[in-house]
């Protein structure tokens, strides 16, 4: 497990594991810091990291299960995301941010991309650090919980607290 202290805030990473960061926008300034050090990428599918960085896919196209020598314009949605993961995964990083990743995603598109990006961690042992507004699909992946309080208070749940850790960083919420 890796400790990351930013500013104010520390908290670990364990390998293969998927972490859902929540809360208000304060979240944004820690992706964004983290995202700066070398073994963490961050991925927003929409502005494809692969344009950017005009990374190679293959090798990891079968990991995810895209056709070798496929194309981005010959993709559906899922297809584009599981991508841009690609992209991610040629470039050797431990962590692995996801932004928001199921939002504009219909409900078969964010279990397709849920079930990916968590065999993904198991199989790769990269971590994976996520936020998302839906807190259902979020849980369904999710190991633990980084909740970040109005306050600006950062809760670090275990594996057998994630609802608690949800209910006293905002008691008002309804799981």
């Amino acid at each position: 497990m890796t400790e990351y202290n930013l500013g104010p805030h520390t908290f670990h990473l364990g390998s293969g594991e998927c972490v859902l960061l929540t809360g208000r926008s304060g979240c944004r300034p820690i992706l964004r810091e983290l995202s700066r050090r070398p073994e963490c990428v961050l991925v927003s599918f929409r502005r494809p990291l692969f344009l950017r960085l005009n990374a190679r896919v293959e090798g990891a196209q079968a990991l995810l299960g895209l056709k070798p020598g496929c194309q981005w314009k010959e993709l559906d949605t899922v297809g584009r995301i599981k991508y841009c993961l690609a992209a991610a995964l040629n470039r050797k990083v431990e962590v692995l941010i996801l932004d928001n990743p199921t939002r504009d995603l219909n409900p078969e598109e964010r279990q397709l991309l849920l079930s990916a990006v968590r065999d993904l961690a198991r199989k790769t042992g990269m971590a994976v650090l996520f936020t998302s507004h839906d807190l259902n699909d979020a849980l369904a992946i999710a190991h633990r919980v980084l909740a970040l309080t109005p306050a600006g208070r950062l809760l670090e749940s275990t594996p057998n607290t994630r609802e608690d850790t949800l209910l006293a960083a905002f008691p008002l919420l309804q799981l």
